[in-house]
């Protein structure tokens, strides 16, 4: 039943979050006033790199930047400190994008399929993080300082074989946190 009422309270702050403000396709902010503009859709433009005039829209609380081409993020993007929540999904990352560890009131974090392994140790620096989708990223490796985060409700590892001693051991670290896990891989032990 406490499950239940999770996943209830999850879906109606996800359906009134979005209805807070309107999100924007690039084309419709480059001549708006950038103190206006709260959300950005930059998904499935093929970028490579992250437009410098996103840097204006300092008040942002919603950025998608998925299906891209994206292998890292501009440091300025650490300026959009009101940032909420961010989709950087189905991107090149390699390497988890360090920038990000300064947003401090980042929400929601997607960073699924892309390729990175592991997780910095200062990945406890974003504090206010409740939900992080890493489904088919092939995280290995989470720091001690993971388990830091204390506001994290959801965290989505599908897509990736674990071992059961990982299942175990992050169902037993991160107990009240709905853990979105595939079952465990006998062949990884």
């Amino acid at each position: 039943m406490k499950n239940l009422l999770v996943i209830f309270l999850l879906l109606f702050s996800s359906l009134s979050y979005s209805q807070e403000y309107k999100v924007y396709s690039w084309d419709e902010v480059q001549n708006a006033s950038p103190d206006t503009i709260l959300g950005i859709d930059l998904s499935r433009l093929k970028l490579d790199s992250i437009p410098i005039e996103l840097s204006k829209f300092k008040d942002l609380k919603y950025l998608d930047v998925s299906k891209n081409k994206l292998s890292n993020l501009p440091d300025f993007i650490s300026g959009l400190d009101s940032l909420e929540v961010l989709n950087a999904g189905k991107n090149r990352f390699e390497v988890f994008p360090i920038v990000l560890i300064q947003l401090e009131n980042l929400k929601t974090l997607v960073l699924n399929r892309n390729d990175f392994d592991r997780l910095p140790k200062e990945i406890n620096f974003m504090k206010n993080l409740e939900y992080f989708d890493l489904w088919e990223t092939p995280v290995q490796s989470f720091p001690e300082t993971f388990f830091e985060l204390k506001n994290l409700k959801k965290l989505d590892l599908q897509g990736v074989k674990h071992s059961p001693a990982f299942n175990r051991t992050m169902k037993e670290r991160l107990p009240d946190v709905e853990l979105l896990i595939d079952p465990p891989c006998d062949c990884m032990e």
